[in-house]
């Protein structure tokens, strides 16, 4: 299969992922899993090699997440949506701008690696925001937000033309999910209090 095509598969498999994701429907991480298995390979090829290390996270944190998801869901009950407080969010702000720093910095001295500093960045936002989907946090579509929103200037760049349309669509989804994860936060509150 040539670049192209294994390219738009991945598109289509990781379009899949998120929807089903925002929608809070467990078969997304069977999507992801696939999906990241292929771009493992795709930006290996382009010498993003944080990218192509992030895929190989994704693809095993979808298997996490197909146990994580799956152990608390039966027909009536779901794994709840739950909120992290400002102070932890600002710890897991002051870890992934530490980390960039650490392999940007690790890059540059020892890689060809295309823009490692913000290939890191992505990266470990990255790292922390699928974390924050496996526990249920609601605010994890923030940080896909911004980590997409930089994601689409990598990929011009690299004119990886189909990735960028996905990161786009998964812009466009992390704004409804996160508007669909609220409702769904808000209802359940109502209903634990009830």
């Amino acid at each position: 299969m040539d670049h192209f095509n294994l390219e738009t598969l991945a598109v289509s498999l990781s379009i899949a992922y998120v929807i089903f994701a925002a929608f809070e429907k467990k078969v997304c991480w069977w999507f992801g899993l696939a999906g990241s298995l292929i771009y493992i390979i795709i930006f290996y090829d382009v010498n993003l090699y944080m990218e192509s290390l992030l895929s190989v996270y994704y693809a095993s944190m979808a298997v996490c997440g197909l146990f994580v998801w799956g152990k608390s869901e039966n027909k009536n009950h779901k794994r709840p949506i739950i909120k992290l407080d400002i102070r932890t969010h600002f710890l897991i702000l002051l870890l992934i701008i530490t980390l960039t720093a650490i392999s940007g910095y690790i890059l540059t001295e020892v890689s060809d690696a295309y823009m490692p500093y913000l290939d890191s960045f992505t990266t470990w936002s990255s790292v922390i925001a699928t974390i924050l989907v496996v526990r249920k946090v609601l605010e994890n579509w923030i940080y896909w937000i911004s980590i997409d929103t930089i994601s689409i200037y990598i990929y011009l760049e690299r004119d990886l033309n189909q990735t960028v349309f996905l990161y786009f669509i998964y812009l466009l989804i992390a704004i409804t999910g996160f508007l669909i994860w609220k409702k769904n936060f808000g209802y359940q509150s109502r209903k634990s209090t009830c």
